[in-house]
């Protein structure tokens, strides 16, 4: 049973909330310890493991890349599991053994804000495109033109693994194209509000959730355990968790305490 873990980094990515300067200088502070903590892991599961770089400077693009790099390390390898760069693991659980590599394994996270929040995000327009709800919402309309009603949740692709069987099912980067088509139509074609609905962009997470409701994919969530955010509701390290997800880019909590 050959197996690999693999991430991708670069630190020539054009301006994104998601990759400030803060976050870029906290990468190249910690970047070896992060790929140290990584291979360590792999060596745990059994996997070779490889930190792939990238020409690419779009967010969104490198997001796209890291799905299709998964399809791509089917062809070499039995089990594969992507981990952004971001999460450091702090267990000697075996990935590949907790979980049953037959489904598409990743968090699925229902973000829904309350009615009150919700009715308080609509009339000050203060959502943006990486708010986890828009992105269910943007799902939802992609399924609903199939006919489809989709669950309330998106898939977080920050850990997402499976074996070669149930990767190549999703025909990423076959249904590119075809995805984008979709969401553009969604986009006009919406039960949501402009408020949400103009927030509608093309995704990673968006297509995947989509790919595996739509084509009816084997999915396990494996909870928050195994991709435990680290941002404002989350602080501080949890000894339960395994992954920790580094959303914030606070190293210093894995690495410095």
């Amino acid at each position: 049973m050959s197996r690999i873990i693999y991430s991708i980094y670069t630190n020539n990515v054009d301006p994104h909330k998601s990759s400030t300067d803060f976050k870029k200088s906290q990468f190249e502070k910690y970047k070896d310890q992060l790929e140290q903590r990584q291979r360590e892991y792999a060596g745990i599961c059994k996997a070779d493991y490889v930190l792939y770089d990238t020409l690419t400077t779009s967010y969104d693009m490198i997001q796209f890349e890291k799905i299709f790099k998964l399809e791509e390390l089917t062809r070499d390898y039995d089990e594969v599991l992507y981990l952004d760069f971001d999460i450091v693991p702090q267990t000697d659980k075996n990935f590949f053994e907790v979980w049953d590599l037959n489904s598409i394994c990743a968090h699925a996270i229902d973000r829904s804000p309350p009615t009150k929040k919700l009715r308080n995000h609509i009339e000050n327009d203060s959502f943006d495109t990486m708010h986890m709800y828009c992105k269910a919402c943007a799902k939802i309309s992609m399924l609903l033109l199939d006919g489809i009603i989709g669950a309330q949740n998106v898939i977080n692709t920050g850990v997402v693994g499976g074996n070669k069987d149930v990767i190549s099912k999703l025909k990423f980067q076959e249904r590119f194209e075809e995805m984008n088509q979709i969401l553009d139509e969604a986009k006009d074609d919406t039960v949501f509000p402009n408020e949400i609905s103009r927030h509608f962009k093309y995704n990673n997470e968006v297509y995947i959730s989509y790919l595996i409701e739509r084509y009816d994919i084997p999915f396990t969530n494996i909870g928050m355990p195994w991709n435990y955010f680290m941002d404002g509701f989350a602080p501080e390290v949890s000894p339960a968790a395994h992954l920790l997800h580094h959303v914030n880019k606070e190293f210093e909590r894995s690495f410095d305490e």
